[in-house]
């Protein structure tokens, strides 16, 4: 028996990327999952590929009324919701100077604002269900400042507050909100602000998993299944104790520093 054994799961900005290895480690542990995306084509051929568990719906996180046509249905068709994993997000790079209103709300709007409307919209289902499980998949730049991400970095900040708020107000209905905190380096997502590196915005879920089985993708890979297996634990029935904290993913680059000329061990 599956770990997510008879769960519905939503899995925003699962086209690809984290959000498709996410899917993928749910399905393999019993759940029925929906992959959420703006990318209709990407999305809707992964879903078939995953089978009969998993279906897709195009969701704009931006916009309430987008939420709930995807929980109506998702409610009528399985029952309801008992997890939600807001992944879906948006990356600006530039700095401070060079960051425009346009380009700051844009962050904001995806990273906060989607899972701010996610968590209202599927509160109710939980509700009904006896509770749930919520998380918020945040990043490293939601820990520590940092130069050249000030729009993205703060709205991942803002994200934690948000689980953390959440989880006082809907505890009392066993509903759990967590945020998932993985280091920050998405290819799918950086690429473009780098000249010369190859944009992987629009490549297959399918072939990005080849690209990272490749040596040079290792290290990459290794990430994506550490976080899915973090987040597999959190909307887990194992992490029923675990809400309103930040659960870090990153190979202790946060942890501290290692200072060069003292003792190492």
């Amino acid at each position: 028996m599956g770990r997510l054994e008879n769960k519905v799961a939503i899995v925003t900005g699962a086209a690809q990327g984290t959000g498709a290895v996410i899917a993928e480690t749910f399905l393999r542990e019993g759940a029925r999952v929906v992959l959420a995306d703006v990318k209709e084509e990407q999305g809707a051929s992964l879903a078939r590929d995953l089978g009969s568990q998993a279906r897709f719906e195009t969701l704009d996180v931006r916009h309430p009324e987008s939420w709930a046509s995807v929980v109506s249905a998702v409610g009528d068709d399985w029952g309801g919701i008992d997890i939600l994993i807001n992944n879906a997000a948006v990356l600006w790079i530039a700095s401070l100077a060079d960051t425009s209103r346009e380009d700051f709300l844009r962050c904001v709007e995806v990273n906060q604002l989607g899972p701010f409307l996610g968590i209202q919209a599927v509160a109710s289902s939980m509700r009904e269900r006896g509770g749930g499980a919520i998380v918020n998949i945040g990043s490293t730049d939601g820990l520590r400042g940092m130069n050249g991400v000030v729009a993205y970095g703060s709205s991942k900040w803002g994200a934690r507050g948000l689980a953390r708020s959440s989880a006082m107000e809907l505890g009392q209905y066993r509903i759990r909100v967590n945020t998932l905190c993985p280091e920050a380096g998405n290819p799918n997502m950086s690429a473009p602000f780098f000249p010369g590196a190859p944009d992987l915005s629009d490549v297959p879920h399918q072939m990005m998993q080849q690209i990272l089985k490749s040596p040079e993708g290792a290290d990459s890979a290794s990430r994506l299944r550490d976080v899915a297996a973090m987040a597999l634990f959190l909307a887990s029935d194992e992490s029923q104790s675990c809400t309103g904290q930040d659960f870090i993913v990153d190979a202790g680059l946060t942890a501290g520093m290692i200072q060069e000329g003292l003792p190492r061990g």
